[in-house]
């Protein structure tokens, strides 16, 4: 089963990576946690568009702060 992974897992990926885990594991223990999504296109495309949306919040952050000082 591929995931993408909502939050760093040791031994596993980092946030965002598209990892193979068993069934079992992606089934019973990531997805009800809240730790990953299945890697279908449409979970794909929303990861996609919430990453370029915090990119695009964090570095304006960071112009509002260089321009401060």
């Amino acid at each position: 089963m591929e995931i993408i992974l909502l939050e760093k897992i040791v031994n596993l990926g980092e946030l965002g990576d598209i990892v193979n885990v068993k069934d079992g594991f992606g089934r019973n223990f990531l997805i009800p946690q809240g730790k990953a999504k299945r890697a279908t296109a449409q979970n794909m495309e929303e990861f996609k568009v919430k990453k370029s949306r915090a990119w695009k919040t964090t570095s304006s952050s960071w112009k509002i702060i260089s321009t401060t000082f």
